[in-house]
């Protein structure tokens, strides 16, 4: 079994990981806005600008791998080489997104610190309106950029961009779940986040069971990779129990009383099985044989 090595998934798990928090926490932001919700939105703005510019740089990362990065930038934008791979590249919608919600959110810490005037167009509803829309496609096209990919039978289902969708919701509502200290805000993420946490548990064993009764042969060694083969612990320790099976178990405990120690745990937990999902979706990809 060879596993594909056109993308790093440490570099490119990251990114997937990175722009569904940056894009689903630009939804929730502009939902909290709707809804009148002002707290912890200022440290909200905080965490989608961070993950935006860190999204960037993991995949001009995976462009120019790391230790290359600083000199690649400045080198290829010198000589107008990065802007013509980029524009090759299967990247580039995906660029262009979160470059746009750079700057939306870049602007909204701006209105949350030193130009409270940003807030005549911030708190707009059209600015919001736009803000959850380019949230909410960078979300889905961090899952169809991989589902779309060409010769890896694994990646090409409609339940990786579902999955994305549901695992960046959990990840938004995590963020916010460590954010968050008032218990009746806690208890409604609590309730959100137990829904997510089974339909997340449904879309993992689909997209891994599909392919052992449908499917080329290639995308049944993807499964088996994860589910009885090298990757297999990670997968059952990292996704399944440390990302779903825990945070599922707290979240039931929480049902009951909210506990701050309790929700913290959990919400690292969802967030450290969100990234390790994204990493091994795209390290157990197998190219498929047939035509070559």
């Amino acid at each position: 079994m060879t596993f594909q090595e056109i993308w790093s998934p440490w570099l490119i798990g990251p990114f997937l990981w990175l722009a569904g928090i940056a894009g689903m926490g630009s939804v929730a932001y502009a939902l909290m806005k709707f809804s009148k919700v002002e707290e912890k939105l200022r440290e909200l703005s905080f965490v989608i600008f961070a993950s935006v510019v860190l999204g960037l740089f993991f995949v001009v990362a995976d462009l120019s791998r790391p230790l290359n990065v600083p000199f690649a930038i400045i080198s290829s934008l010198s000589q107008g080489v990065f802007i013509a791979k980029l524009a090759q590249s299967w990247m580039t919608i995906g660029i262009t997104l979160l470059s746009l919600l750079l700057l939306m959110t870049f602007a909204l810490v701006l209105r949350h610190t030193v130009a409270e005037g940003f807030s005549r167009i911030t708190d707009r509803p059209w600015y919001l309106t736009l803000l959850a829309i380019i949230g909410f496609l960078v979300t889905i096209y961090s899952g169809f950029l991989i589902s779309s990919a060409s010769g890896v039978p694994f990646w090409n289902t409609g339940l990786i961009p579902l999955l994305w969708i549901i695992s960046a919701s959990i990840c938004a509502i995590a963020v916010l779940k460590i954010m968050t200290r008032g218990e009746e805000i806690a208890h409604l993420l609590t309730r959100a986040g137990l829904s997510l946490d089974v339909a997340e548990l449904v879309a993992v064993f689909a997209l891994v069971a599909t392919p052992f009764y449908a499917g080329p042969e290639a995308a049944r060694e993807s499964a088996q990779a994860l589910v009885s083969g090298e990757l297999a612990i990670y997968f059952w320790l990292g996704v399944v129990i440390v990302g779903i099976i825990v945070p599922l178990a707290l979240g039931l405990q929480l049902l009951r009383r909210e506990d701050r120690r309790l929700g913290l745990a959990a919400a690292l937990c969802a967030l450290l099985g969100a990234l390790i999902l994204r990493a091994l979706v795209v390290q157990a990809g197998v190219f498929s044989t047939i035509g070559l």
